[in-house]
C-alpha cells in the first residue's frame, strides 16, 4: 500500500476542514485507491491545534518542508511572501507542494514551475481557482488536445453571493457583504474580493493554462464591485439582464484580452443561473465548442476537497510538468474589447437632453439600443436615465463617457456596466 505523509501549514477554516477531510476519508481512500494518506506534521504558529491533538505540531512553518517525516507540503496560510518561501523550500527539498493560494500562483508560477521540474516533484494548485470545480485538470487533461479560444466565468463566490442577495432580497451592497461575512463566504477584510483582485489572480492562472503563455495580473483589466447599487440591478431586471462578477480570457489572431469586472448577461445565459457562492466557467474550444463547468466556489469543504484531489494524484505517481505553459509571456490589451454597454446617469429635466446625448454617441459611432427614463423618480428637476448602447470597443465607450461628463445637463457620476452576450 502506497503511503504518503502530509505536512500541513495553516489551520484556519480551510486548513482545519482539510485535516478533517483526510481523517474522515481515510478508509474510503484506502479502499478505492489503495492509499494510506496521513497528516504527519502541522505547522501552526500557536503551537497547538484544538481538535488535532494527536498530530505533531511545530511553530515554525518553514521547518515543515525540511522534515524527514513529510512527503508533501500543503500550504493553506494565504499571502504571498511567506508562502513563496515555503513553496521554494518544499520543492527544492524534493517535497511535492499543494496549495489553494491563487495569489502565490498568479505571482510566482513561472519560477515555481521551473523549480518543480528541476526536482521532479509535483506542484498542485487545483484549489486556487473556482473552489470545488476541477477546472485546472479540465484544462490540463480534458482539453489538452483542443485549442482554447476563450473562457468566461464567475470566479469569485463572494461577489456572486453579494449580487445574488442584492437581486433576490433587495439588500444594499453593505448589507449583502455583511451577510457574506456572517455565512463564511467573505473574509473579515474583504478587500481582495470586492476590489476584483482575487478574480484577476484566478484569471491569470486560467489564461496561462488556456493559452500556453505566462500571464501576470498586470495583463488583466479588473474592476471592483463596491460601486454597484440596487438601482443598477433593478434596471437590469427591466432589461432582462442579470448582473454577475465576470472574468474573461480571449484569444484571437494571437491577440489576447483578459478582464475581471461586474457585467450584465442576458437572463437566458447559462451564467445567469449561477447563484450565491457558486462558481462557473464556460470554455470555448475549436473542437468541442462551448462547455460549462459549475459548482461551489467558496467555502472550506469544497476547497479542501480540491486540495485532496491533488494529493491523490501525487500518491498515484502523477507529476505534471507545467513549465511549457510559461515559456513565453502573454501580452494583453483591453482597449479593443467589444461588447454592449449600460450607462446610468442623472440628467436635467429639460427639453433637448436626449438629443444632446444621442449626438455625442453618434459622433463616436454609437447608437442607442434601449432607453429607460423614470419620470416618477425625478428629484429636484433631475431624472434618472438608463441607456443601453450597441456594441463598441472599450476605447470608444470610455471616450463617450468622458464626452457625456462634459455636458452640463449630465449631473453627478455615470454608472457604466458592460453587457456580455455569453
Amino acid at each position: 500500500m502506497k503511503k504518503l505523509r502530509i505536512g500541513l501549514c495553516g489551520t484556519g477554516n480551510v486548513g482545519f476542514a482539510f485535516a478533517e477531510t483526510i481523517i474522515n476519508s481515510k478508509s474510503l481512500i484506502n479502499q478505492n485507491y489503495g492509499l494510506d494518506l496521513s497528516i504527519s506534521l502541522i505547522g501552526a504558529r500557536k503551537g497547538k491545534v484544538p481538535g488535532l491533538e494527536n498530530i505533531k505540531v511545530i511553530k515554525d512553518i518553514q521547518e515543515v518542508p525540511l522534515s524527514d517525516e513529510v512527503d508533501v507540503v500543503v500550504e493553506l496560510i494565504g499571502g504571498v511572501e511567506e508562502s513563496f518561501k515555503l513553496a521554494k523550500a518544499a520543492l527544492n527539498n524534493k517535497k511535492h507542494f499543494v496549495t489553494a493560494n491563487k495569489a502565490l500562483i498568479a505571482a510566482h508560477s513561472k519560477e515555481l514551475f521551473e523549480i518543480a521540474k528541476q526536482n521532479q516533484v509535483h506542484l498542485g494548485f487545483e484549489a486556487s481557482v473556482a473552489g470545488g470545480i476541477p477546472i485546472i485538470r479540465v484544462i490540463r487533461d480534458g482539453l489538452m488536445s483542443n485549442q482554447i479560444n476563450s473562457f468566461a466565468g464567475i470566479l469569485n463566490g463572494t461577489s456572486n453571493f453579494i449580487f445574488s442577495k442584492m437581486a433576490e432580497e433587495g439588500l444594499s451592497f453593505e448589507t449583502a457583504l455583511s451577510l457574506a461575512q456572517k455565512e463564511g463566504f467573505a473574509e473579515p477584510d474583504p478587500t481582495f474580493d470586492i476590489s476584483g483582485q482575487d478574480a484577476a489572480q484566478k484569471t491569470c492562472i486560467l489564461a496561462t493554462l488556456s493559452f500556453f503563455k505566462h500571464a501576470v495580473i498586470e495583463n488583466v483589466h479588473y474592476e471592483g464591485i463596491d460601486n454597484i447599487s440596487t438601482q443598477d440591478i433593478d434596471y437590469g431586471k427591466q432589461l432582462q439582464l442579470v448582473l454577475k462578477p465576470l472574468s474573461i480570457g480571449m484569444s484571437k489572431n494571437n491577440k489576447f484580452t483578459l478582464g475581471s469586472f461586474p457585467a450584465f448577461v442576458k437572463e437566458k445565459s447559462l451564467l445567469a443561473s449561477i447563484q450565491n457562492e457558486s462558481n462557473a466557467v464556460l470554455m470555448n474550444t475549436e473542437s468541442t465548442g462551448g462547455t460549462m463547468y459549475a459548482g461551489p466556489g467558496a467555502g472550506a469543504k469544497p476547497t479542501s476537497n480540491s486540495v485532496l484531489t491533488d494529493i491523490i494524484d501525487i500518491a498515484r505517481g502523477k507529476i505534471f510538468d507545467y513549465q511549457e505553459f510559461v515559456k513565453t509571456s502573454l501580452d494583453a490589451s483591453f482597449e479593443d474589447f467589444s461588447c454592449g454597454h449600460y450607462l446610468r446617469m442623472e440628467v436635467s429635466d429639460e427639453a433637448g437632453v436626449i438629443a444632446k446625448i444621442s449626438t455625442v454617441m453618434a459622433e463616436n459611432g454609437l447608437s442607442i439600443d434601449n432607453l429607460i427614463q423614470k419620470e416618477l423618480d425625478k428629484k429636484e428637476d433631475v431624472i434618472p436615465l438608463v441607456i443601453v448602447t450597441s456594441n463598441s470597443e472599450e476605447k470608444v465607450i470610455q471616450k463617450v463617457i468622458s464626452d457625456l461628463r462634459e455636458l452640463s445637463e449630465v449631473k453627478n457620476s455615470i454608472s457604466h456596466l458592460r453587457i456580455l452576450d455569453i
